[in-house]
């Protein structure tokens, strides 16, 4: 086993999947600063047909077993959220815009985990040339468009529950919220496009020609610009990002969960009281507090699967140089790990939990999911009957009223 430090944390806070925030310092255990030095890294040290085999075969079966299973559960998930969403009008004029983007988000965010998580660890596991000649020539753009899509999708359940919380409460930003809806939609993905578009050039493959035709003539470091600008990778990457990303929108979300559920336990205990509201009133309420509750669990999802990221960032900031030593460095590594799976976990738990907090919407999706079983069968059924049909070829097929046959319309949600 081969343990370089310089190899176990390299550049670990890109191949985690928005968590563990390293500086330069750190990344690059030479005797530098990356706040007051321009110095570039030196020469990698490891054997040029050595893997990274650091704590392998736990982060195999996190990284690649686990990893690959939940994220291939997550894309059919949130794939037929989104048609759900996307074909049904309504959806995209109410709050569920918000959810609409979060499952585009979601897929893109489950095919990027594999396609840099997964194929990492396993390029590491198989000392793969090839496969890692391949790996190399996507992972930049691929890790930099899977952080925006990790931040947007941050920011559109922090609005999404903001917007929950002032219906629910029933206060006065409500028609602002919704006319503005689209707008803090596009707000919500600009800030993943501007807080975490930077990582392309933050990023940079090094080539090593004495390795030519090995494992390790490939590395990845950081680029040039963070030793050019010291001052960018403090505030920036380190101070901004770590708050703007990771801390702000955790206490945001907890304050707003927390303020959630005691409206929904007023409104529960007021219910009770109210047997006289007339049944249509008790419908509406009734689909309030389910969309409400199904908010209030994706929130708390998002906050458990962030939690240890939080963490992890705290200790950064408190103590940096003990959670690199050589009593936490396992800890840290497995870690890393842990939040980049546990992001696809809660994205993949959204499906379900609409359907259980749901009635109308878990009723829409099952009339969707039959109408796409049934699309082929149906289609077969009318050619049969065409067939035996004894109209002559020339006779117009029309049906006895002169319109095609209806189809069942989609469910509302309200």
């Amino acid at each position: 086993m081969h343990l370089n430090k310089n190899s176990v944390i390299e550049f670990y806070e890109f191949f985690v999947m928005d968590g563990g925030n390293l500086t330069a310092e750190e990344l690059i255990p030479v005797n530098i600063s990356s706040y007051e030095s321009t110095e570039a890294p030196v020469p990698y040290s490891m054997p040029c047909w050595a893997p990274d085999d650091y704590l392998i075969t736990e982060r195999f079966w996190i990284c690649v077993v686990a990893g690959i299973t939940v994220s291939i559960i997550s894309i059919i998930f949130n794939t037929f959220i989104f048609f759900v969403f996307v074909t049904n009008k309504q959806h995209r004029r109410s709050p569920n815009l918000y959810l609409l983007l979060l499952s585009l988000f979601d897929v893109f965010i489950a095919f990027a985990y594999i396609a840099v998580m997964s194929v990492r660890i396993l390029v590491n596991f198989t000392s793969s040339v090839f496969l890692k000649s391949i790996w190399v020539r996507y992972m930049i753009p691929m890790l930099t468009v899977s952080h925006i899509g990790i931040t947007s999708s941050t920011f559109l359940i922090c609005f999404a529950s903001i917007e929950r919380y002032c219906i629910t409460v029933n206060n006065f930003l409500v028609p602002y919220l919704q006319k503005h809806r689209p707008i803090l939609a596009f707000i919500a993905i600009m800030c993943g496009v501007v807080s975490k578009g930077t990582i392309v050039k933050e990023v940079d493959i090094q080539l090593n020609p004495d390795c030519y035709g090995e494992l390790n003539y490939w590395k990845v470091v950081p680029s040039s610009l963070l030793y050019e600008f010291p001052l960018f990778n403090q505030y920036w990457r380190f101070y901004f990002r770590n708050i703007f990303t990771i801390l702000a929108p955790f206490f945001i979300l907890l304050l707003v969960n927390c303020l959630l559920l005691f409206q929904l336990r007023e409104h529960v205990l007021k219910s009770k009281g109210a047997d006289h509201d007339k049944q249509n009133v008790k419908e509406k309420k009734a689909r309030i507090r389910a969309t409400t509750k199904s908010v209030v669990i994706i929130v708390c999802t998002y906050l458990m699967s962030n939690l240890l990221s939080v963490i992890i960032t705290i200790w950064e900031y408190i103590d940096s140089a003990s959670i690199f030593s050589e009593d936490w460095i396992a800890f840290y590594v497995l870690s890393v790990d842990v939040i980049s799976l546990l992001t696809i976990v809660a994205s993949s738990a959204r499906l379900p939990i609409y359907a259980y907090f749901q009635p109308l919407l878990r009723k829409e999706m099952g009339q969707c999911l039959g109408d796409w079983c049934c699309c082929i069968s149906e289609d077969n059924k009318k050619l049969a009957l065409l067939d035996e049909l004894t109209i002559p070829k020339t006779q117009l097929i029309s049906t006895p009223d002169g319109e095609s046959p209806s189809i069942s319309s989609k469910i509302e949600f309200v």
